[in-house]
């Protein structure tokens, strides 16, 4: 398979942020000796002006100029020109894999799903909604007229619910564990806010019973996956209780779901902080696993 990946992602100074940014370099290992790999691709190479079909032209200025303001200040990562570049990239990063979803049926991005940053603000661990952008270009471009996200992160998906949040075109799906960050939640199109030590059986069955109908119901043209593996029961930052090999299981709903329909679907990774790194490294891993499988049915 076709896997999208920059170098810059790892070299991102994050300052001693909790965000392991140094997984994705050890993900594109993992595949290729794996032999998953077929090529490795670039980003998309875009600039600041390119993100305002999402951001605000304010909150830009703010963010490529380093400006500490409350624009910028409402995320918790640091600021620094790595990390703008790395940002920046990884939302050409997402158009890349969206490219790829198209003509191939999966494209696989080792980065982004940077969903918590708003129009007009920072926020999480999140500058550049590169979900948002990814899909408002794919629509610009007369690519698509009708997308969905299905966001499996740990932590809704506030910012891209938000953005969308008067577009009919775009259906926004979120489960996560409701009694944590963020809040207040915004309202997505069809949020699952569950309990702290929600396990493998009970978040199957809710997912079961949502992505088919979304799916069916609303007929995406396109969906981008956000397969975070913070839900991961050993996660620092929750109390969801899943699995590795039930995280697999929400990947082969997901992926397989929209397989069966022809559904193209771009995948970006979102969080993962579990205490040892190479328990986030094979979710992710897993996930790639999961398309590749498909990827051969369509062949």
């Amino acid at each position: 398979m076709r896997v999208v990946y920059s170098e810059k992602y790892v070299t991102m100074d994050l300052e001693g942020h909790v965000f392991p940014n140094t997984k994705y370099k050890l993900i594109l290992e993992e595949l290729e000796k794996l032999g998953v790999v077929d090529e490795v691709l670039p980003p998309i190479e875009i600039s600041p002006q390119d993100l305002e079909i999402v951001h605000e032209r304010e909150y830009i200025d703010d963010f490529v100029n380093l400006r500490r303001t409350f624009r910028t200040l409402r995320s918790e990562m640091p600021l620094n020109k790595s990390i703008v570049e790395g940002f920046i990239l990884m939302a050409g990063g997402t158009l890349q894999a969206s490219y790829v979803a198209l003509e191939d049926g999966f494209g696989y991005h080792i980065g982004g799903g940077f969903h918590h940053a708003y129009e007009d603000h920072a926020e999480g661990f999140c500058y550049v909604n590169d979900i948002a952008f990814a899909i408002k270009k794919l629509k610009l471009e007369g690519k698509i007229k009708r997308a969905a996200v299905i966001d499996c992160d740990l932590h809704q998906g506030n910012g891209t619910a938000h953005i969308f949040r008067n577009d009919p075109d775009v259906f926004t799906f979120s489960i996560h564990e409701d009694p944590i960050y963020p809040w207040p939640k915004e309202k997505s199109d069809w949020d699952i806010g569950l309990p702290a030590l929600t396990g493998d059986e009970e978040y199957m069955r809710r997912l079961r019973e949502a992505v088919p109908k979304i799916y069916d119901d609303f007929k995406p043209e396109f969906v981008i996956y956000q397969a975070g593996a913070d839900p991961y029961r050993k996660d620092i930052l929750g109390d969801l209780m899943l699995s590795i090999e039930g995280l697999k299981e929400r990947d082969e709903i997901v992926l397989g779901e929209a397989h069966k329909r022809g559904i193209p679907v771009a995948i970006t990774l979102g969080g993962g902080y579990a205490p040892n790194l190479q328990d986030t490294v094979k979710i992710h891993v897993n996930t790639a696993l999961v398309a590749n499988e498909l990827l051969k049915n369509l062949a």
